[in-house]
């Protein structure tokens, strides 16, 4: 998902750049980042993802259904409160979707900040639960093992090294 995010950033800053900031209309800036990640993440996860509920785009990968958000200071997704968004804060994933095939898996959100200057920043994996956050994964955190050995041909793993977070809490990293 890092490698998606900072393909579909490099995306954004080329697209970017072609409209002056007095021609760009309110949400133009997030809406193009969230169109870049949809294409990255189609690229990358091309038989996960889907759009779910109300054309929410959403990732279901390793048992986990990720949503893409920007985060605001305390790791936590930037969202309008409604019944939908609080229930996914509680890992209720059912607003998500409409189809029969309902599968309840743990919600997660890979998102962004905007640093004091508006540039994107510190691409991360959180996971939320009663409202709070309860580990959070970012870039450095990755380790690429490459000691797995295949038949054929070595295959890099991305292995999450778990340490506590700041309240004490497991932190997966």
């Amino acid at each position: 998902m890092f490698k998606a995010f900072k393909e579909a950033y490099e995306l954004y800053e080329s697209e970017i750049i072609k409209t002056p900031p007095e021609a760009r209309a309110r949400g133009f800036e997030a809406s193009l980042l969230n169109s870049k990640m949809i294409q990255c993440v189609q690229k990358y996860f091309p038989m996960n993802w889907k759009f779910g509920k109300y054309k929410r785009f959403t990732l279901r990968t390793n048992g986990y259904i990720v949503l893409f958000k920007k985060l605001d200071r305390y790791d936590k997704p930037m969202n309008i409160k409604t019944k939908s968004v609080e229930a996914i804060s509680h890992q209720l994933s059912l607003p998500l979707f409409n189809d029969a095939n309902f599968i309840e898996e743990p919600i997660l959100f890979f998102g962004y900040k905007k640093n004091s200057v508006g540039n994107i920043s510190e691409p991360k994996l959180v996971y939320l639960d009663e409202e709070r956050v309860k580990w959070v994964v970012t870039a450095d955190d990755i380790r690429i093992d490459k000691s797995i050995e295949l038949p054929t041909k070595t295959q890099k793993v991305a292995t999450p090294i778990l340490r506590k977070g700041k309240e004490g809490n497991k932190k997966a990293g």
